[in-house]
């Protein structure tokens, strides 16, 4: 555990790490959209290796979207970190649109590496029954 600060400042930090994070997995969906394997070997090695990689990437290849973090809240709490933000937030603001988008096509209910599904050209959404 770590002490923050006063009330809500807490608060404040997860905002900001669920921000970030969201912006990596958008990132993430729209750097792999070439070989994907490939890339995600080289992102790897290189200054764009993050957790949401690790996480995420495999998930992105293999079109499983399993829900560990939804994009309805992807959404929420990239406007969360919109609304707290003192400065304009151009990154922030891209991937709540992002994570609208998806909420608003329906895609609620996956992961928030679902993103994917709207980056990666000539693929869409995978169905239910698709899924099984």
């Amino acid at each position: 555990m770590r002490y923050i600060g006063p009330a809500g400042s807490a608060a404040k930090v997860k905002a900001l790490v669920n921000m970030v994070m969201n912006i990596n997995t958008a990132g993430l969906a729209e750097g792999l959209g070439l070989d994907l394997e490939t890339l995600m070997e080289v992102f790897g090695q290189t200054g764009a290796n993050s957790r949401v990689l690790a996480t995420d990437g495999e998930d992105m290849v293999n079109r499983d979207h399993s829900c560990f973090f939804s994009a309805v809240h992807a959404a929420k709490d990239s406007g969360t970190a919109l609304a707290l933000g003192k400065l304009e937030l151009p990154l922030a603001a891209a991937t709540y649109r992002q994570y609208r988008k998806m909420v608003a096509g329906g895609l609620c209910e996956l992961d928030k590496s679902g993103t994917a599904e709207l980056t990666f050209k000539g693929r869409g959404p995978k169905t239910r029954k698709q899924n099984k």
